[in-house]
């Protein structure tokens, strides 16, 4: 089911659709949460530590394949908001083949070069074997992370926010079923985990694409379809690999700012990965409210409907606002006790460490909201420049802030990179979304005024 977001209420369309995306973040959110409860109770500290470690490796590989098959879905949306039918197979068939060759490259290198990286990132010894063993399932099972990604971006391009809710509800609940079998009975350790997260997107997967071929209408594919021409990848790569390569430019910071936590031994790492996993859940409504924003932005772009973007981006930056108070105040207040809930972790020093990273993150959720609403309406609209600059900026504050400050000011260094990253990344980001604002004002007040123009000359005749 597709649903046309260039008519109506732009705060009911952005709501009703990044409510159902919300729900499917925290589903897809559980796969790596019930890692982190399961592994947590069963293999204690280093078996979370094996998996923290390899976060920003992680981030650098498999983002700029997630960011690509993102900025294919922009593509779609656009398309979707002319009305052409063909031209929306035309994209969608596109960006098969691109993520197809994504993944193929991405799987190759990673799997060739999984020890090398990890040695480079500075792994401690102690947990090496483990993190290389999570590593590389995850990266083996590339194939099915970039699939469902891809997929969902299909459905979500199209307006249907609903669908990829209902898959990762039940992909999750049997996520969670196969870490404990895989961890717990086949005592696979954080191989498992990772082979569980893979099995269920690879599920999730299959039943995308199940509805796409079955169901919706506006997808049955011609041979025709399938028939490229290099002029037809010229708007997808334009503007997928410049989102692609801002996740893995943001990624080449984390990955740094991993190496000077991997620096500070197992406690930290541990309490580093566990506050972190609460931060992303959540920052998730803020996420979702981002992407949501992406698809109207798009589909009222390549519907020429400017004014109704800015009215779109309004209503965002005030509904992430409130949350970003309410939910920041919590965590400042209660993360720690969460985290003795959740993961039975007791350990002073983990919940030390857990505490300095809240403190440096949820005081500065008004400033990642910002970011994020901006980052995905310029994206949505084909904007990459900003996006892209304000990428670098995030990189090089997870580069700087970690490597000049932490002989002085120790683990609160690499706490405090992300925000310094995010304020960083905003500011061309306002600026940018400025300019664009006025450039597409202007050019919609021209529009009406020719139209109104014609309309006169037509009544005077």
């Amino acid at each position: 089911m597709t649903k046309d977001m260039t008519a109506g209420s732009p705060a009911k369309l952005l709501l009703l659709f990044a409510i159902p995306m919300l729900i499917g973040n925290i589903f897809q959110q559980v796969y790596s949460l019930a890692d982190t409860v399961i592994i947590g109770r069963t293999l204690g500290v280093e078996g979370l530590a094996a998996i923290g470690s390899v976060g920003g490796v992680l981030f650098f590989i498999h983002g700029f394949g997630i960011g690509v098959t993102s900025g294919l879905g922009i593509v779609i949306a656009q398309r979707f908001g002319t009305k052409n039918e063909e031209r929306i197979r035309k994209s969608i068939t596109i960006s098969v083949w691109i993520t197809l060759f994504t993944t193929i490259l991405i799987t190759i290198l990673s799997v060739l070069f999984a020890e090398e990286i990890l040695l480079l990132m500075n792994t401690p010894v102690e947990i090496l074997k483990e993190a290389e063993a999570y590593f590389l399932v995850l990266m083996w099972g590339s194939v099915a992370i970039m699939a469902f990604n891809l997929l969902s971006n299909i459905l979500r391009s199209l307006g249907d926010s609903k669908l990829p809710l209902v898959i990762l509800m039940i992909a999750s609940i049997l996520n969670v079923v196969l870490d404990y079998v895989f961890i717990v009975w086949f005592s696979m350790g954080v191989a498992g985990a990772a082979l569980a997260t893979v099995a269920a997107q690879l599920f999730a997967s299959f039943l995308c694409f199940v509805y796409i071929r079955e169901k919706m209408a506006i997808l049955r594919f011609s041979k025709e379809d399938w028939r490229m021409q290099p002029a037809d990848f010229s708007l997808p790569l334009k503007i997928s690999l410049p989102i692609g390569l801002q996740a893995s430019i943001i990624s080449i910071g984390l990955i740094v700012l991993q190496k000077s936590l991997n620096g500070f031994g197992p406690e930290a790492v541990g309490g580093y990965a566990i506050a972190q996993k609460l931060d992303i859940m959540a920052t998730l409504p803020i996420a979702s409210i981002g992407i949501a924003m992406a698809t109207f932005a798009a589909q009222n772009y390549g519907a020429g409907l400017y004014s109704r973007i800015w009215e779109g981006v309004r209503i965002s930056l005030l509904l992430t606002f409130v949350y970003s108070i309410v939910l920041g105040g919590a965590l400042l207040c209660f993360g720690t006790d969460i985290i003795r809930l959740l993961f039975k972790q007791n350990d002073p020093a983990v919940l030390a460490y857990a505490h300095t990273y809240f403190i440096a993150t949820a005081s500065f959720y008004l400033v990642l909201a910002t970011l994020i609403i901006l980052r995905y309406t310029l994206q949505g609209v084909g904007d990459n420049t900003a996006p892209t600059f304000g990428g670098v900026m995030e990189m090089v504050a997870r580069v700087l802030v970690p490597l000049g400050f932490s002989g002085l000011l120790g683990y609160q260094a690499v706490a405090f990179a992300n925000p310094v990253a995010w304020v960083g990344a905003t500011i061309p980001m306002m600026y940018a979304y400025r300019q664009l604002k006025r450039k597409l004002t202007l050019l919609e007040e021209n529009r009406i005024k020719e139209a109104e123009s014609e309309r006169l000359v037509e009544l005077s005749d």
